[in-house]
């Protein structure tokens, strides 16, 4: 019968077992145990299985309910993105006979896998608000966690030799593979694209909802002339199918921006995170322990934390939200208030800042601020009674939604110099944890693609992204106990 030797051929196909997860976003999660053994190790590893216990959008549940999910979810979805990306990738770069990014991504593919698993893998408790207390970047951390004494090490030094430090560059955006680099880190990478699409679902903010499909359809990868004379490898879009995607890519980006990641509510709580955890180490340089051991020993070593990565990998949100619940009953006045609006969302509230106002006339409000406080039962330092909010004071970088430039330390006129340090100004913003050995900077350009591979930035090639950058979004706020919020408001109208 014809049917005979057909069913032979089917019968000789090997069925290669994978591990299946369920994604709300990508719906199923695919890993093979024979190709990707490596992969599913990294997963089970202790330090991996920590990102349970990390919330992707740290405090941003306190605005919208729905937002508790996970850098565990999180770079589980990164990696599957990679490897669409790489696949997409590497067969137009077979149409199009580039046999040089084709090797690239060949040669790549498992460094890409694992450098997408544990990009995250250093993120800490309410990730951004910690490392302004701390000063170090998670990059550090995950690069630290990467080659340190842990599992991950193991498993990835069990692989091939001197692959934890390949994983750990290809991080820190310094990797040779500069085509891999750019699909982990760039302004149209798998990170981003993956966060976007989960953030924007689990919150509830449709804003990221892009087409994915084509957007995967329409990648591009190419070279790019630098000012210097040099060529870079970017990845992109193609610019006649993907011209509008990548518009819809930037816009859901400010959307986001403007209502999940810089929201005025999210932002009162992050604000007062950094302040309670200020005021817990005060007190325990004044010789009271108040800080979780782990967290007191990262900042004690914030110049040197590869040596205490192993107590840094035991704090979670459990572990400073257990704080928090224990410090509404301290003593001090400060520590508790803050600790008592945390757990029962007694946020600060929000004032728009008056453009006019100098950083002399901010530390002038906080002490004001103080005083009116007082009068009415609260007991809180200027620092504390009013806090200043800009962006620079906050984590994210954008260069189309938020400019480019950052603001630098600066002494200024009309502050005291013992107490310059408690006022958040314009031109004192707090300290941004700056780029440290082993990393570099990630691109600040989106690009797409001609038929001829001709590199085009998007701001150029559309009047609308072009009128966004030019208009990059300043969210200034001053925040103030819900007590003092009429008379901030009173207060600046009357300096108008």
């Amino acid at each position: 019968m014809w049917s005979s030797p057909l069913r032979r051929d089917i019968m000789m196909v090997e069925v290669l077992p994978v591990k299946t997860i369920r994604d709300p976003v990508h719906n199923l999660i695919q890993f093979s145990e024979k190709d990707e053994s490596i992969i599913l190790r990294l997963i089970d590893t202790p330090e991996f299985q920590r990102l349970h216990h990390i919330r992707q959008l740290g405090l941003s549940f306190l605005t919208y309910p729905g937002a508790t999910h996970t850098r565990f979810s999180h770079s589980l979805g990164v990696t599957h993105l990679m490897r669409r990306f790489l696949d997409q990738l590497s067969t137009r770069a077979r149409e199009q006979d580039e046999q040089d990014l084709k090797a690239a991504l060949k040669d790549g593919r498992m460094l890409a896998l694992a450098g997408a698993l544990l990009h995250d893998v250093g993120h800490g408790p309410f990730s951004h608000a910690l490392e302004q207390v701390t000063q170090i970047r998670h990059e550090r951390l995950s690069r630290a966690i990467i080659t340190g004494p842990t599992r991950i090490r193991e498993y990835l030094e069990a692989w091939a030799s001197g692959f934890s430090e390949e994983v750990a560059d290809l991080i820190g955006r310094t990797h040779a593979n500069r085509a891999v680099v750019k699909l982990l880190s760039s302004q149209l990478d798998v990170d981003r694209l993956d966060y976007l699409l989960r953030d924007a679902l689990m919150s509830g903010a449709r804003y990221g909802a892009l087409d994915l499909e084509w957007l995967i359809h329409t990648l591009r990868m190419g070279e790019v002339d630098n000012p210097d004379g040099t060529k870079s490898t970017e990845v992109g879009l193609d610019l006649n199918k993907g011209l509008s995607l990548a518009e819809d890519f930037m816009m859901a980006r400010f959307y986001m921006y403007n209502h999940v990641y810089l929201h005025k509510t999210t932002r009162a709580a992050e604000l007062m995170v950094r302040h309670v955890l200020l005021r817990a180490y005060e007190l325990t340089i004044d010789g009271e322990k108040l800080l979780p051991p782990a967290l007191a020993e990262l900042i004690v070593h914030r110049d040197a934390p590869e040596e205490v990565i192993e107590a840094y990998l035991t704090l979670t949100d459990a572990t400073l939200w257990s704080h928090f619940f224990a410090w509404q009953e301290h003593p001090d006045p400060v520590l508790s208030y803050l600790s008592r609006g945390l757990i029962g969302r007694k946020l600060y509230k929000s004032v728009p800042y008056p453009e006019h106002l100098s950083p002399a006339t901010i530390y002038e409000l906080q002490v004001e601020a103080a005083k009116v406080g007082e009068r009415l039962g609260l007991q809180l330092p200027a620092k504390y009674a009013l806090f200043f909010d800009d962006e620079s004071s906050m984590a994210y970088k954008d260069p189309y939604i938020l400019g480019s430039s950052r603001m630098r330390h600066r002494t200024f006129k009309g502050v005291p110099a013992r107490q310059s340090h408690e006022v958040l100004t314009p031109e004192r913003p707090a300290s941004q944890p700056e780029i440290t050995q082993g990393e570099d900077e990630a691109t600040e350009a989106v690009y797409l693609f001609d038929r001829e591979g001709k590199a085009v930035e998007l701001s150029e090639a559309s009047n609308l992204i072009q009128f966004l950058r030019g208009k990059a979004l300043r969210l200034r706020r001053l925040y103030v106990p819900e007590a003092l919020r009429d008379w901030l408001k009173g207060r600046l109208e009357n300096m108008a």
